[in-house]
């Protein structure tokens, strides 16, 4: 199936997957090539479904057009819109595959963009998770999506700034730029429970790391992406 992902998957039909490639060709144009399965052109374009689909760290992402995932695909589902995390991008994949690596309980994804990271947590039921984020859009498409796969009960959405976050005893979740990194480290005077911090380059992470290695927390592991980093710290 994460052959066929990036193809944008709409449909079945009697001859087989329906796919709407033109939607996503960034995506589709290698993933056409690569693909395993015999492939012939439809004659009507069979929608355009936003935001794309692909398959991210194990998971799924979709549109609300798309087919769901098979049985035991983790998915994700994300509505349209402008906020950040909606379209792939490898901090979002490192942080992703670092939600395994950590212990159920309740979490905060600050400055949760489209929501990517708060849907994953309560997807899997780790735990309840708010997510916040100052831009209207984030908050929106965030809430659209908790609502059409019936994740609100488990994720609250909240519109705020960053330098107003209170982690507490929750699990830090943040695909961050350094300036926002900055300011939500200004609200952040208690070790969380854990920490996945991503959103900056390779060798600038252990910069947005100190503040929480301060706090007493230690790391558990870093990763790279392309020219990304993540570190994940957990409280002792």
């Amino acid at each position: 199936f994460a052959a066929v992902a990036p193809l944008q998957p709409v449909a079945w039909s009697d001859g087989g997957l329906v796919c709407a490639p033109r939607a996503a060709p960034d995506l589709a144009g290698p993933a056409l090539r690569r693909c395993p399965l015999p492939v012939r052109p439809v004659g009507e374009v069979p929608g355009w479904p936003a935001p794309p689909s692909d398959t991210v760290a194990g998971w799924y992402r979709r549109g609300p057009d798309h087919l769901p995932a098979p049985a035991g695909v983790r998915e994700i589902l994300q509505v349209d819109g402008p906020a950040f995390g909606a379209a792939g991008h490898e901090t979002t994949a490192l942080a992703l595959a670092a939600i395994d690596m950590l212990e159920p309980g309740p979490a905060v994804d600050a400055g949760c963009g489209s929501g990517t990271l708060a849907l994953a947590w309560a997807t899997l039921g780790r735990g309840p998770v708010e997510a916040v984020d100052l831009d209207p859009d984030a908050v929106r498409q965030t809430a659209d999506a908790a609502r059409l796969t019936g994740l609100d009960g488990r994720l609250r959405v909240r519109r705020d700034a960053l330098e107003r976050v209170r982690v507490g005893d929750r699990v830090l979740l943040a695909n961050l730029p350094p300036a926002a990194h900055l300011a939500l480290r200004a609200a952040v005077t208690e070790p969380p429970r854990a920490a996945v911090l991503t959103g900056v380059r390779r060798g600038a992470g252990r910069d947005v790391a100190d503040h929480y290695l301060r706090l007493g927390m230690r790391v558990r592991s870093v990763a790279r992406l392309g020219r990304w980093e993540r570190w994940l710290l957990v409280r002792p």
